[in-house]
């Protein structure tokens, strides 16, 4: 879909038509969904904040002034949702450990594959990735995520986040930083 065929859809979609608001729902509901598993492991409060996503940003659209393409104001909703659930989450203290998160992804067990010992290290160094990726403070967890993993530019994600570009290059700079020195470990020096 090109820029112009989605702002008719937009157009529409604020003068009521409800096929138009779900041709930009099926368009963009399978990135929402993964935007918002790299911050919820579980599958049923990802799908309950993505059908939340959907409801404000159906209840906001005739508030929609355009300013910024549709995704990156939807994409807003969904992450200012994802970021409310988890403070509540961590009120609550019910996050869930890295442990509990990683027994519930469905993974085969090493124990029911033969794995080559290079094949262990790869999965031993991810297993630390992500593990270091989900200990960033969330300021740099969210804004790694955005431009690392779902490749928006600064200038999208400052948007999304509410700040400045300025912010958001601090924030990868800090959140590599961070990584470098957790992973350090894990890694081989250039020589």
């Amino acid at each position: 879909m090109d820029e112009p065929e989605e702002k008719r859809l937009v157009a529409e979609a604020k003068g009521g038509n409800l096929d138009a608001f779900g041709f930009l729902v099926e368009r963009y509901q399978s990135r929402l969904y993964q935007l918002v598993r790299r911050f919820i492991r579980n599958h049923e409060d990802a799908d309950d904040l993505i059908q939340e996503t959907w409801m404000q940003a159906f209840k906001a659209l005739p508030s929609f002034r355009e300013e910024a393409d549709f995704y990156t104001w939807v994409y807003r909703i969904a992450f200012n949702l994802t970021i409310n659930f988890l403070r509540k989450q961590k009120k609550e203290k019910h996050k869930e450990s890295f442990e509990e998160w990683k027994r519930g992804k469905g993974k085969i067990a090493e124990d029911d594959l033969i794995i080559s010992g290079k094949d262990q290290e790869f999965f031993h160094l991810r297993e630390k990735i992500e593990e270091a990726i989900m200990a960033l403070p969330l300021p740099y967890r969210s804004t790694l995520i955005l431009v690392i993993q779902e490749g928006l530019n600064y200038r999208q994600v400052a948007e999304i986040l509410g700040c400045s570009e300025n912010t958001v290059a601090w924030r990868m700079f800090k959140a590599r930083q961070w990584l470098q020195k957790k992973l350090r470990p894990y890694l081989v020096e250039k020589k």
